[in-house]
């Protein structure tokens, strides 16, 4: 028991650690990312959000996708990239 209090703030900064929250929760997103072209118009089934795929860079190592998302009258743009074989980050 004496342990608990170390453990618990060691668990808490690892929650809060960037990075520790990668794996995206919109899959019809993911798979637009996967299987449509630049220019891409369509809408994230789980949020109702509409999107847009901007542009593509690749390299040998890495795949990034330049997404513009429609929230609330705002848009927002984010990146998306993974490695070769890799999950969306």
């Amino acid at each position: 028991m004496k342990y608990f209090p170390v453990v618990a703030i060691l668990f808490s900064i690892t929650a809060c650690m960037p990075g520790s929250n990668l794996i995206d929760e919109r899959p019809s997103l993911l798979n637009a990312l996967n299987n449509q072209p630049n220019g891409y118009n369509g809408m994230i089934k789980e949020t109702g959000e509409k999107f847009a795929i901007n542009s593509t860079k690749a390299n040998a190592n890495k795949l990034c996708r330049v997404v513009t998302i429609e929230k609330s009258g705002r848009f927002i743009v984010e990146s998306f990239c993974k490695a070769k074989g890799g999950i969306w980050r």
